[in-house]
C-alpha cells in the first residue's frame, strides 16, 4: 500500500492548494539500469483514462499502469536538511533492487542484472 506521512500529505496539499483546483501528486515508476527502477513526482493536471487514483482525504494521488504495481510498495515522507525540506521516496520490501521482487522478511534478495533476473532464497 502507497504510504504517505503525515509531513508529506500536509506539503502535498499546501503545494496544490498553491497551484489551484484540479492538481494531483503523480508518483511514477520508470526503468533504470538493467533490472531497477527511478520514482518521481509531480503535481499535474492532466490524467489519462486508464490513470488509478489514490484517495488521500483533500487530494488524490495518480499512478499511471506501468508504475502502479511497483508504487503500491512506496512510502513517501519529508526530511529536513540544511534548512530546507526534501521529499524521500522509500521502496519497502523491494530490499533495494526496485525489480518489484516481494520477498519476505525472513528471505534473502538476490538480483540478477546481467540477466535481468531476481530471486528469494
Amino acid at each position: 500500500m502507497l504510504v504517505l506521512s503525515e509531513k508529506a500529505k500536509e506539503k502535498v496539499k499546501q503545494m496544490i492548494k498553491e497551484e489551484g483546483e484540479g492538481y494531483y501528486l503523480r508518483i511514477y515508476a520508470i526503468p533504470a539500469g538493467c533490472c531497477g527502477l527511478d520514482f518521481g513526482m509531480e503535481l499535474t493536471n492532466e490524467t489519462d483514462s486508464s490513470d488509478t487514483f489514490i484517495e488521500f482525504g483533500d487530494f488524490k494521488v495518480v499512478v499511471d499502469d506501468f508504475s502502479y504495481p511497483f508504487v503500491e510498495n512506496l512510502k513517501v515522507d519529508i526530511i529536513d536538511k540544511e534548512g530546507k525540506s526534501y521529499f524521500v521516496i522509500d521502496i519497502e520490501k523491494s530490499n533495494g533492487c526496485g525489480c518489484g521482487c516481494g520477498c519476505s522478511d525472513k528471505e534473502e534478495h538476490s538480483c540478477s542484472c546481467g540477466n535481468g533476473s531476481c530471486g528469494c532464497h
